[in-house]
C-alpha cells in the first residue's frame, strides 16, 4: 500500500539582496517599486556592439557587511548564503546549531564557489600566461551549500543543483520532493550566486543586458540587469513543523519541469516548455487555472522572453488569463541567476502573508504582445492564496512551483 504524500511546509524565509538585508527591506522595494540597482564598480566595464568600452552596466550589488574584511570572491556567495539562511532559520524558530537530526539542504547556483577560477584566469590571461585554470575551482560549485552544512549542523542530504537560471526553483523543488519521500522532515532550501566580471562579460557579449532602465513587458524593453544575493527557504513535513509548534508561512503544493530543446541560449518563442513547466506544477498540485491567484514571472526584460512568457501564460491559464496579476522583480534587485527563483518564491509567500500584490517596477508603455495584467504603477491589495513562481534559463529549462496558504 502506498502511503500518503508528506505536506510540505514553509516554516521560515530569509534573504539577501541589493535592496538590503532581510526579507523585509527585499519585500518592501518590491511593494515599492523601488529599484536598489546602481551603476557597476571598477572592474565591471561594459562592452559595446564593436567591443568599444561603454558605460558600467547597471547591477543589483549587496553592499553590506558580510562578516569582518570582505570575503575573497569564493567566499563571497557563501557569506550571501549563510546570511539568508540564519534568517530563515530564525523566522522558523530554529534555534541555531540545535537543528533536527537529518536536516539537510538543497542549494541552486550557477556558479557557487567557482568564481576563485574565473578570477585566477582573469590573472593569468593578464600576465599572458596559459590560461587552463586546475579544476574542479577551490571550493568549487557545491562550496557554499557544503560549507552552510558544516557550520549549520545540517547532517541530512546535502545536494547543490546547478541549472542556470532555474537552479533557485529547482533546489525548492527537490527539497520538497525530499521531505515528500521521506527522506529527511527539515530541509534548508535555495539560491545563491554573486556578481564576477566574468558573468557580466559574458551578457555584454549576448547583448542581453539593458542599456539604461529594465523594463519587462514594456515595448521599450532591451535587455536585463544583473545581480547578486541569496534567498533561502525552511521546508518541513507538515507533521514535524506542528509537532514543533513551528510558524506556517505557505505549504508547497506542486512543482514541475520542462525543456524547450530548441537553442542553447534563446528561448523557444512558443512558449511550449514554460507552459507545460507550469501545466506540471498545477498537475502536481492537483490544482487548475481557477486556483492561481498571482504569478512571479522570470520577466527579463528581453523582448523574447517577455513574450513566449505571455504565450505560455494564456495557454495555461486559459480565459482566466487575463484575469490573474504578474509581476517581476528583476527590475527592483536584478536578475540574480541562480538565487532568481528562490527570492521569487519568496516573494510569492510574502504575497500570500500579506494580501499584496506588487507591481512591475518601469513597466509604463505596455507591448501589445504583452497584453497581461502585468501590474502597472503601484502595488495592489488582494488576496492570494494561490501562486506561481515561474523561471526559466540558457538551454530551454524551465521550472515552475506552486505555492498556497497554510
Amino acid at each position: 500500500m502506498t502511503s500518503p504524500r508528506r505536506v510540505v511546509a514553509i516554516t521560515g524565509i530569509g534573504a539577501v539582496t541589493a535592496a538590503g538585508a532581510g526579507v523585509q527591506a527585499f519585500w518592501t522595494a518590491c511593494v515599492d517599486g523601488r529599484s536598489a540597482r546602481r551603476p557597476a564598480g571598477a572592474g565591471f566595464a561594459g562592452t559595446g556592439a564593436a567591443g568599444a568600452a561603454a558605460p558600467p552596466p547597471m547591477v543589483g550589488a549587496v553592499d553590506l557587511d558580510l562578516g569582518g574584511a570582505a570575503p575573497p570572491p569564493e567566499e563571497r556567495a557563501a557569506a550571501l548564503l549563510l546570511r539568508a539562511a540564519d534568517e530563515a532559520m530564525r523566522a522558523a524558530a530554529l534555534p541555531s546549531g540545535r537543528l533536527p537530526a537529518g536536516a539537510g539542504t538543497a542549494i541552486g547556483t550557477c556558479l557557487g564557489g567557482a568564481l576563485a577560477t574565473f578570477a585566477w584566469c582573469d590573472a593569468r590571461a593578464a600576465t599572458r600566461g596559459p590560461i587552463a585554470p586546475p579544476w574542479p575551482a577551490p571550493g568549487g560549485f557545491a562550496a557554499p551549500a557544503r560549507r552552510l552544512a558544516a557550520e549549520r549542523g545540517l547532517t541530512g542530504p546535502v545536494t547543490t543543483l546547478s541549472a542556470a537560471c532555474i537552479s533557485g526553483t529547482a533546489a525548492v523543488a527537490h527539497a520538497a520532493e525530499t521531505i515528500r519521500r521521506g527522506e529527511s522532515d527539515l530541509m534548508l532550501a535555495g539560491g545563491v550566486d554573486a556578481l564576477s566580471p566574468f558573468v557580466l562579460a559574458g551578457f555584454g557579449l549576448l547583448r542581453a543586458l539593458a542599456a539604461g532602465v529594465m523594463r519587462p513587458f514594456d515595448r521599450r524593453r532591451d535587455g536585463l540587469s544583473l545581480g547578486e544575493g541569496a534567498g533561502v527557504l525552511v521546508l518541513e513535513s507538515l507533521d514535524a513543523a506542528r509537532r514543533r509548534h513551528a510558524p506556517i508561512l505557505a505549504i508547497v503544493e506542486g512543482s514541475g519541469s520542462a525543456a524547450d530543446a530548441h537553442h542553447m541560449t534563446g528561448p523557444s518563442p512558443t512558449g511550449d516548455g514554460v507552459a507545460r513547466a507550469l501545466q506540471a506544477a498545477l498537475d502536481d498540485a492537483g490544482r487548475d487555472a481557477l486556483a492561481v491567484d498571482f504569478i512571479s514571472a522570470h520577466g527579463t526584460g528581453t523582448p523574447f522572453n517577455d513574450r513566449m512568457e505571455t504565450l505560455a501564460f494564456k495557454r495555461v491559464l486559459g480565459a482566466r488569463a487575463p484575469e490573474v496579476p504578474i509581476d517581476s522583480i528583476k527590475p527592483i534587485v536584478g536578475h540574480t541567476l541562480g538565487a532568481a527563483g528562490a527570492l521569487e518564491a519568496i516573494l510569492c509567500v510574502k504575497a500570500i502573508g500579506e494580501g499584496v500584490v506588487p507591481p512591475t517596477a518601469h513597466l509604463e508603455e505596455p507591448d501589445p504582445e504583452c497584453d497581461l495584467d502585468y501590474v502597472r504603477g503601484a502595488a495592489r491589495r488582494q488576496a492570494v492564496r494561490r501562486a506561481l513562481s515561474t523561471s526559466s534559463a540558457f538551454a530551454g529549462h524551465n521550472a515552475a512551483l506552486l505555492l498556497g496558504a497554510a
